[in-house]
């Protein structure tokens, strides 16, 4: 790969706050934000700043590149379907629009599951306090909505973070049946922080080590009430190093025998099988 290939890998990676691609050549920029933007390869991608910290660009972006693999067509069978339906919440991660979960939706539709995906504002990438508020907000309605005392939560990345937040400080676990997280950085990015000077996104500095955040996610566990299973792959390229997606008191299952891209798991019909058994267990 190219100097300049490997930068513009970077600049993607870490503006969808998942910044951990293997690092690209040296700099001898003079501050720190310059450093930044030279090692990230801004400079390459001839984007303007507004471009380069929205959000909404790089999820348009993103999700272009994989539009292909989230078409749903004909479905491959499935489980037997649940005797009694059941409301599931599809939380998306920062820079992820709801479109990723097509395939989910459909499958688990498929499988006996009412689904009801959740886009955060702003795509995540503001206060993941506030976001984990605004998830019991979300809900509260889905509730009055359904009639249903307790919903499921399946959570993508930073999603899983907001989700875990809610149900373990947040009352949440009064409401939800059974958490599912998956290719989740449960206790943050080193490079979220390289991210941030980019992007300059609440969730970025959320999502840094040390964080107030994470210090408030990680000081509590999950409560022994709501069966918590965290999803991770070893080979992911974005969530790195793969232990922050491991949960103390969780069942923590790694896809580890080969490799398995980051926005596979949005389409694996295999690592969906994996999501499925974690809901009906």
């Amino acid at each position: 790969m190219s100097k300049t290939s490997k930068r513009t890998s970077w600049a993607f990676a870490a503006l969808l706050s998942i910044a951990t691609l293997a690092a690209a050549g040296g700099c001898a920029a003079p501050t720190e934000e310059e450093q930044a933007e030279d090692e990230l390869g801004v400079s390459d991608l001839n984007l303007s700043a507004a471009q380069i910290r929205s959000p909404y660009y790089w999820g348009d972006k993103f999700l272009s590149m994989y539009a292909n693999k989230l078409e749903v067509g004909t479905l491959e069978a499935g489980p037997t379907p649940l005797a009694k339906p059941r409301t599931v919440l599809l939380v998306t991660g920062v820079t992820i629009p709801a479109a990723w979960f097509k395939p989910i939706e459909a499958r688990l539709q498929r499988d006996g599951f009412k689904t009801v995906v959740y886009e955060p504002p702003a795509l995540l990438s503001g206060s993941l306090f506030k976001a984990s508020e605004d998830l019991a907000d979300v809900v509260a309605k889905i509730r009055k909505d359904t009639g249903e005392d307790k919903i499921d939560i399946l959570a993508e990345c930073t999603g899983g973070l907001i989700a875990r937040h809610y149900v373990q400080s947040l009352g949440g676990d009064q409401y939800v049946s059974r958490l599912v997280t998956f290719v989740s950085p449960q206790h943050g990015l080193p490079k979220a922080r390289l991210a941030a000077t980019i992007a300059q996104w609440p969730a970025l500095y959320d999502l840094t080590p040390g964080s107030k955040f994470l210090t408030a996610v990680n000081a509590v566990s999950p409560p022994k009430s709501v069966p918590m299973t965290s999803i991770y792959t070893c080979s992911d390229l974005y969530i790195q190093p793969y232990t922050t997606s491991i949960v103390p008191g969780a069942t923590n299952i790694g896809l580890c025998n080969k490799f398995v891209d980051h926005f596979q798991t949005f389409y694996d019909p295999a690592i969906y099988l994996i999501m499925h058994d974690a809901l009906v267990k």
